[in-house]
């Protein structure tokens, strides 16, 4: 088995310079950094008038053909997201025989940087937030079959505006493109990665989570909880159980704890089935203020935890009412101790996004919005009347159980369609997606070939 850190020095970068125009239309303006794999440049976009990113292989790389169909694949990986917590990928293109992709230039900071600067850990409050913008953007790469695979705090952009992406899918495998890669070799920053990863077997979803783990932990204490050279952070990432996160930090909630020591369990079985599951558990004590930012969260479970505060909330705003109406206003501020600054903190704060994605979470009657009449099914009783859920980009299994909940029958046809997996992935329904069908009636699902692994989520 081979090992290679990407804090690993590759070779000679693509020869370049200010004002040098690469792919014919991106003109070079500066260097942003180097990794072990690649050497980013910020560029403008000659065509478009807008600012890029270049991230190019290092040569010693790019003239071998595993790291080229890696790199690739890294292009491939990334242009078929559109998240807002994703780094957005628009081309590939090529200088000589050196490529390069093309992606959205992050104006901001990386959390790693953040961390170096602040010596000790983050607050608990703004740690959530950013983690759980984090898992937002992996539930739904998870769900397109992709999976990172190098999580670690300088892969975590956040914006001025407090947006958190997530950069450098640049090992995230696809499975389909499995055999591109040398068998038993492991690439990645071995302080970050998952126990499974180290010992040469498949990545799925749960090293994600185990990775997110470490990096909370990070977050709330301050440092990883395994250091050491190459040899023993292996052995510990393996064997070691880290110490608890309060035994380094008091200010840690046991809640929030637990979260950490889940998602950190060396068997795979043990952690968060999915980056959902932990999202919904790392909120799940959040203060009644940050609810709005459970996007990801079904509508039905925020009430439930609404119902089981609201005596004792209806109590309290009466007396904080009879004592200040402006009391109120400041109590749902939730401010934090913010290493980007006040006004940064304030964004961060404030940056709720308004509706859940559809692909984030399964749907039920409840969760749909009303249809206007015109979309009814003609001749129906509208009584009977039941929304189509969306259910795209699902697994047909999910896709299956979700549209049975609702009250529907389901038939399944497969079919090839570019842009999903071929892992059984819903591509499209008919009735459409929205459209009102009568309760009972039969739904049919198109679906991709099973002829990858398919994750049970």
């Amino acid at each position: 088995m081979r090992f290679r850190d990407n804090a690993v020095g590759g070779g000679r970068a693509l020869n370049t310079s200010v004002g040098e125009v690469l792919g014919g239309r991106y003109r070079v303006e500066n260097r942003l950094g180097s990794g072990g794999m690649a050497v980013v440049y910020r560029a403008e976009d000659a065509v478009l008038g807008r600012t890029v990113a270049l991230k190019t292989l290092h040569r010693h790389y790019a003239e071998h053909d595993t790291f080229r169909k890696r790199f690739k694949q890294e292009a491939r990986a990334m242009a078929s997201l559109d998240h807002e917590n994703v780094v957005k990928v628009y081309d590939i293109s090529q200088e000589g025989d050196v490529p390069f992709i093309v992606a959205e230039c992050v104006e901001g900071r990386d959390l790693g940087a953040m961390l170096s600067e602040r010596g000790g850990g983050l607050s608990e409050e703004f740690t959530r937030r950013v983690v759980s913008q984090l898992l937002q953007g992996l539930s739904y790469a998870h769900r397109r079959g992709i999976i990172h695979r190098d999580i670690k705090p300088s892969n975590i952009l956040l914006t001025p505006e407090g947006t958190v992406k997530v950069a450098d899918f640049g090992i995230a495998r696809i499975v389909e493109e499995e055999a591109a890669e040398e068998p038993g070799e492991i690439v990645g920053s071995a302080r970050y990665m998952s126990p499974e990863q180290l010992q040469g077997k498949e990545a799925t979803p749960r090293s994600d989570i185990y990775s997110v783990g470490i990096v909370l932990y990070h977050c709330l204490t301050g440092s990883p909880p395994f250091s050491g050279d190459l040899r023993s952070l292996v052995q510990q990432q393996l064997h070691e159980v880290p110490d608890s996160p309060r035994s380094l930090n008091r200010k840690v909630s046991y809640h929030m704890e637990s979260v950490v020591l889940r998602a950190l369990s060396k068997d795979p079985a043990h952690r968060y089935p999915s980056a959902r599951a932990m999202l919904e558990d790392l909120e799940a004590e959040a203060p009644t203020e940050v609810v709005p930012q459970t996007l990801g969260i079904p509508r039905r479970t925020i009430m439930r935890r609404r119902s089981r505060v609201a005596p004792v909330l209806i109590s309290l705003l009466a007396v904080i009412t009879a004592v200040a109406g402006i009391t109120l206003a400041a109590v749902g501020l939730g401010y934090v101790n913010n290493p980007l600054g006040q006004s940064a903190q304030d964004l961060l704060s404030r940056a709720v996004q308004a509706e859940m994605d559809p692909v984030e979470a399964p749907k039920t009657p409840e969760d749909s919005s009303v249809v206007e009449a015109s979309d009814q099914v003609a001749g129906g009783d509208p009584e009977n009347l039941v929304p189509v859920p969306n259910v795209d980009a699902y697994y047909d299994y999910w896709a299956e159980q979700t549209l049975v909940n609702s009250g529907f029958e389901v038939k399944v046809v497969r079919e090839y369609r570019d842009g999903y997996a071929n892992r059984g992935v819903t591509w499209d329904t008919k009735p459409a997606v929205g459209s009102m069908a009568p309760d009972g009636s039969t739904v049919t699902i198109y679906a991709t070939p099973k002829d990858l692994y398919q994750p049970n989520l």
